[in-house]
């Protein structure tokens, strides 16, 4: 089970990051880290790892704060980015925060599993969205069902590149 884990996980990081999206999404959160903003980071459920590696990891960028504090979001300026992580694209939850934020006319990058499907998503309030291509486990078991729903580690992957990309936009602008 572990070798087809390892060998599928492998395939959705090859095939799954937009060179050009990701490249968005660093400048636009670049632009609150160069100029005068924050950057405000929020993952539901699950994603909190990927806050958690942004907010506290051995290479965080400094001004990135949390999006909520005790159940009470941030005062946001205009001059701040978001970054909003969740498992799906049409979670009710990030929907209201989307709205809220962009209500506020702050620019949003967004993180998710992208479905096919006619359901409101939360995805449309946001200036650059990051699809994880996360739409099944990846194991198959001996009764037919599938395990190994892996969107933390995409979102982790991705949110890795997306530090990378970010650090050497930093780098150049010095």
């Amino acid at each position: 089970m572990q070798k087809i884990f390892t060998t599928q996980l492998i395939g959705l990081m090859k095939d799954t990051l937009d060179e050009d999206m990701m490249e968005d999404a660093a400048r636009l959160l670049s632009q609150a880290l160069i100029g005068d903003g924050n950057v405000y980071i929020y993952g539901k459920d699950e994603m909190v790892a990927v806050a958690a590696e942004a907010l506290y990891g051995k290479e965080k960028l400094e001004h990135v704060k949390p999006l909520f504090e005790k159940g009470v979001m941030a005062e946001l300026d205009p001059a701040d980015r978001v970054l909003l992580i969740s498992r799906n694209a049409y979670d009710e939850e990030m929907i209201d925060v989307v709205e809220q934020v962009s209500a506020n006319g702050i620019l949003i990058v967004g993180m998710s599993a992208v479905q096919n499907d006619l359901k409101k998503q939360w995805i449309d309030w946001t200036d650059v969205h990051l699809n994880l291509n996360v739409h099944n486990s990846l194991v198959p078991t001996d009764s037919g069902e599938r395990i190994g729903y892996p969107a933390s580690l995409m979102a982790l992957y991705t949110y890795f590149c997306l530090h990378l990309l970010i650090t050497d936009f930093l780098s150049e602008y010095e």
